[in-house]
């Protein structure tokens, strides 16, 4: 396996640029190659997860945290400066063997370092009985990506506050993260990042390998997929919303059903008085397929439409109501 090493002036990219670098590299690359990096605050959903019921994006977004959503399975995480990214591409016809082998390598290298680790169930490693590594795999035409996290001094107040879900309740077909017990491996050892980094690089590769021609061209490309809205918010699952509060017009609740990032139905319950026949289908032909978002939401509903529907509803007690 080579070491990849990426361009001078790589520095400070976003968490997508080096998902970029790993497709790029399984479609333009034959040689099993291995790289690390680190990016600022970014939590980072698996494909079929809802984001909103994974993290509380208000706070990601007041504390300069990017929210992006990867190709790969598995669930939501947390990276900051302080945890070291591993990307492995590598060509394989058995898919669960190869994952495996990078699974027990990775430990192996940590056990080397004097850290007791061990694989965890179907992609964890663990050290004293907490994870300091959670990660995936995915295919790329015939090649096969891993990455995964290696926590070496993140931020785990950070990462807690931002991977708590932001709505009181939401009842998903998508698959839900298992949060677990974490520790930082600089906890365990009196390694700096520099060097854990450097022994892991030794520990798999036996050599280098540049990128060449139009990486930068291919890579930016490939990058602006993943900041395409349709892909961040239109992959997720049929989930529905579902909030409640006391009012000035009675005790509501209500369920908004999402799919691919907008908004299908609404359904008001509640003993409040209403003022037509249906107030959840009055609203939902406002407001059907508008994306599920505080500011797009606001925009959709007339100042004076939430009054018409139910006696003494306002505009702001029901927005605040859905995104409480």
């Amino acid at each position: 396996m080579k070491k990849l090493v990426l361009p001078d002036n790589v520095t400070e990219k976003p968490l997508v640029y080096y998902l970029a670098v790993e497709e790029y590299v399984a479609r333009h690359l034959e040689d099993d190659v291995l790289f690390l990096w680190q990016t600022g605050p970014t939590v980072i959903s698996g494909r079929n997860q809802v984001i909103e019921a994974e993290a509380d994006l208000e706070y990601c977004k007041s504390h300069g945290i990017d929210v992006f959503r990867r190709k790969s399975g598995g669930g939501t995480v947390y990276s900051d400066k302080g945890n070291i990214m591993v990307s492995c591409i590598v060509s394989c016809q058995d898919v669960p063997y190869v994952f495996e082998k990078y699974l027990q390598t990775a430990a192996l290298y940590l056990r080397s370092a004097g850290i007791d680790a061990s694989v965890s169930g179907r992609n964890d490693i663990i050290a004293g009985g907490r994870k300091v590594s959670g990660n995936a795999f995915y295919k790329a035409g015939r090649r096969g990506i891993i990455h995964g996290t290696m926590l070496f001094d993140t931020d785990f107040d950070m990462m807690e506050k931002a991977l708590t879900p932001s709505y009181g309740k939401i009842s998903s077909k998508g698959i839900s993260s298992v949060r677990q017990r974490v520790a930082n491996i600089s906890e365990c050892t009196d390694m700096s990042i520099g060097d854990f980094k450097a022994g892991l690089e030794r520990f798999f590769c036996d050599g280098v390998i540049y990128p060449e021609g139009d990486f930068e061209e291919n890579v930016e490309k490939t990058m602006q997929t993943y900041l395409d809205r349709d892909f961040l918010w239109g992959h997720e699952p049929e989930h529905t919303v579902i909030s409640e509060g006391r009012t000035e017009a009675g005790n509501i609740e209500v369920m908004c059903d999402v799919k691919g990032g907008k908004l299908r139905r609404v359904v008001f319950c509640g003993d409040f008085f209403p003022l037509c026949e249906d107030p959840g289908a009055e609203l939902t032909a406002v407001l059907s397929g508008v994306p599920f978002r505080r500011k797009e939401i606001e925009a959709a509903i007339p100042a004076e439409l939430p009054g018409k529907l139910i006696r003494g509803l306002g505009k702001e007690e029901l927005t605040g109501l859905m995104f409480q």
